[in-house]
């Protein structure tokens, strides 16, 4: 068999979802449009619904136990476990600012409330984070990195694979396509400098554009390099089967305790982020990493380790 023919279904299927998505983030604006202004009449509508149109696409696809909502992350300063008291002794009562897209497993965590599509949930169950935009403009960019890292810190944990944080959009106000991935880097790189390898922002996807997803560091644990994906024609389905792996890879990672192999579930074509550009390195900060007692594979994300071959080039995607 071909090669480009290997995985060709699952490619397609997601093509598929990623135009019919395209199709349909518009809809609001369309039926409701502003009468003095580009957009729709009713923003915050149309911002629900915008979120709405990913959390269904992710609950379409995800184990039945996990489900994507809306709402906060909250960490109360109370025992966890039987008696680790360090949330007691070191912190108040915490929580995060609102977040479009909480991906939590149900089935094994608690919630403080829940209402439709809305939780208040303690970090232990939080799986992924994910900023959700109709049009990502780019004075807003470095603001939305840092809320995702502050949410992703509230979730951290010694010895635990931290969650997922995305920002998606389904446009972008920057038209020129490397100005734009550059873009998106540079805020990164401006929130999470000397910061810890876990908590920077895995991706920023713009859907039927690009993708800026952070890989495997290069022989320095710890590091993360950046690279920016052309997803236009034919490679519209990448943010989104992106998104998904990048989900699985936390929940059945060994240190998440799921006890569950992850399935071959999403399909890229070969190579398809190693010969992807490279935007730029982040380093951590040597004090975060000397003080972290985390295995250098919990603080790698990304593709997996045993697709990356010695030199630091990925093998197949």
């Amino acid at each position: 068999m071909n090669e480009l023919e290997k995985g060709q279904r699952v490619r397609r299927f997601f093509q598929m979802e990623a135009e019919a998505l395209l199709g349909s983030y518009l809809t609001i604006e369309t039926l409701l449009p502003s009468a003095t202004k580009r957009g729709a009449a009713h923003q915050g509508e149309e911002g629900r619904h915008i979120e709405s149109l990913l959390r269904s696409f992710l609950n379409k696809h995800l184990p039945g136990n996990l489900r994507a909502v809306s709402g906060f992350i909250l960490c109360p300063a109370t025992k966890t476990g039987i008696q680790d008291t360090k949330r007691v002794e070191k912190y108040g009562d915490r929580n995060s600012t609102q977040l479009d897209v909480i991906v939590y497993d149900l089935d094994a965590y608690p919630v403080f409330e829940r209402f439709e599509e809305f939780c208040i949930v303690p970090p232990e169950g939080v799986v992924g984070i994910i900023s959700v935009k109709k049009k990502l403009y780019t004075s807003s960019i470095r603001g939305e990195v840092a809320a995702l890292k502050e949410a992703a810190l509230l979730c951290a944990e010694t010895e635990r694979r931290g969650p997922f944080t995305g920002l998606f959009a389904f446009s972008a106000e920057e038209a020129d396509h490397s100005k734009l991935s550059k873009r998106i880097f540079d805020e990164i790189q401006n929130v999470h400098s000397d910061g810890e390898f876990d908590s920077m922002l895995n991706e920023a996807s713009v859907l039927g554009r690009l993708c800026v997803f952070k890989n495997r560091p290069d022989k320095v644990a710890g590091n993360a390099r950046y690279v920016g994906v052309d997803c236009r024609g034919d490679q519209q389905h990448v943010p989104l089967q992106r998104i998904l792996q990048s989900l699985f890879s936390v929940y059945y990672d060994s240190t998440r305790g799921a006890g569950k192999q992850r399935p071959g579930f999403a399909s890229f074509e070969r190579r398809t982020f190693a010969r992807a550009p490279e935007l730029g390195l982040v380093r951590e900060s040597l004090n975060s990493r000397l003080s972290s007692s985390q295995p250098a594979n919990l603080r790698s994300g990304g593709i997996p380790r045993e697709r990356v071959s010695r030199d630091g080039r990925r093998g197949r995607a």
